[in-house]
């Protein structure tokens, strides 16, 4: 499962977590294309590399004096986009985490909030520009460092105030901070409430295989000893024992009206739109009468295809999703010499000692019928050579 961790060793801000994304590389044309189709008049994105230092500066611009005012009208302008329903949610989620924290200073509600400053149309885009990167490259899972919440006076609509600002404890609530030494203002507002809302745990880095990196800046100098600046670090996110695990949803719904000869069928499409896992369970429904649960297990992107399939193919009319964390061993498919010939197995492996070999049943019937002999003889050949082929610690070789 691909991860991201975010090292805000000097604080965060909205254009800084961009930033980082962009270096690491995501693609930064598609998100003007992305961000051009929500504003067509006016919507810049520019990227700047400072000469001798790392990392690039990012800014976002829209019309001047355009803004969301209250919160109806971020629901508003999501909801009328085509952005995807993950985009959505997660800029929806930073901006509802900002107005709750506002409501409780002011002792109000978050649908009477104005948004001020944070709803200004280019601070808007650049949370909706985080959401779409991360969605770029990949990433199903987010952490972070503690943040350093620095010192001295930080200017606020409500005149200067000591830091870090109320609006921005109120957001970070309990999530790990520091005084981290470094005078200013650390973590805005609004990167405050997207990494309340996107990090699943702050603290050390994960154990995670690395892949990539990227810096985003916020300025070309500094402010005191470090630079305004924070990095990500992508990898391939690994358990203690050296197996991955990933966040999958779920998808269910029950049947008792279907033509059980449609199942295959359903069944097929479903893996054919990118499911990993299809299965029918028996369940006994109201007033006693047997049906069908059918479930199909898949990346969180695919829910909205899977379950239009589900409810074209099916009687449904309606289906559960929920999220459920899957661990899974590293394996890679091997073509293995017989003396049947060629034939596909996938090794398994756990702390690089093999887990599991399983040769490809397509495969060793096509074998078996080609050479007149037993299926069972096929298989056995090929899992006995197999383990003589894998190098490393595994399996002992199969008992006769």
């Amino acid at each position: 499962m691909k991860a991201a961790y975010f090292d805000c060793f000097n604080g965060a801000s909205e254009t800084m977590l961009l930033g980082a994304l962009l270096d690491a590389g995501a693609d930064v044309e598609r998100l003007r294309s992305e961000l051009t189709a929500l504003v067509p008049d006016g919507c810049t994105l520019s990227l700047v590399r400072d000469p001798g230092a790392i990392g690039v500066r990012v800014d976002v611009l829209a019309p001047a004096g355009a803004s969301l005012k209250e919160m109806k009208d971020v629901v508003a302008f999501l909801q009328a986009s085509t952005l995807s329903k993950s985009v959505q949610e997660r800029t929806l989620r930073a901006y509802h985490k900002l107005a709750l924290a506002e409501a409780k200073l002011g002792g109000t509600t978050s649908d009477r909030i104005f948004l001020r400053e944070y709803g200004a149309l280019e601070c808007f885009l650049t949370v909706v520009a985080v959401s779409l990167a991360v969605e770029m490259l990949g990433v199903a899972v987010l952490y972070a460092s503690p943040l350093p919440m620095g010192s001295g006076l930080v200017r606020t609509a409500q005149g200067m105030l000591p830091n870090p600002q109320p609006l921005v404890v109120e957001i970070l609530a309990g999530v790990p901070v520091y005084d981290n030494g470094e005078p200013g203002e650390k973590v805005t507002p609004l990167a405050a409430a997207m990494l309340a809302t996107m990090i699943r745990e702050f603290g050390a880095l994960p154990a995670f295989r690395l892949e990539a990196q990227g810096w985003g800046r916020a300025g070309s100098g500094s402010e005191g000893e470090l630079p305004r600046a924070l990095r990500v670090l992508l990898g391939q996110l690994q358990a203690a024992g050296g197996e991955g695990r990933e966040t999958v949803s779920v998808i269910e719904t029950n049947i008792d009206d279907a033509n059980p000869q449609f199942y295959e069928y359903v069944v097929e499409k479903l893996f054919a739109e990118g499911a990993q896992d299809v299965f029918l369970t028996p369940v006994i429904m109201k007033r006693g009468r047997p049906g069908i649960k059918l479930t199909a297990i898949a990346p969180n992107e695919k829910v909205d295809a899977l379950g239009a399939i589900i409810f074209a193919e099916t009687p449904s009319i309606g289906i559960r999703t929920y999220q459920a964390e899957r661990q899974v061993l590293s394996r890679e498919i091997m073509s293995i010499r017989t003396d049947f010939g060629p034939i596909r197995v996938k090794v398994s492996r756990q702390m690089g000692a093999i887990a599991n070999l399983m040769p490809e049943y397509k495969d060793c019937v096509t074998a078996a019928r080609s050479q007149g002999v037993p299926l069972k003889v096929v298989w056995q050949a090929t899992v006995a050579q197999a383990l003589q082929e894998v190098s490393g610690p595994g399996l002992p070789p199969p008992r006769a």
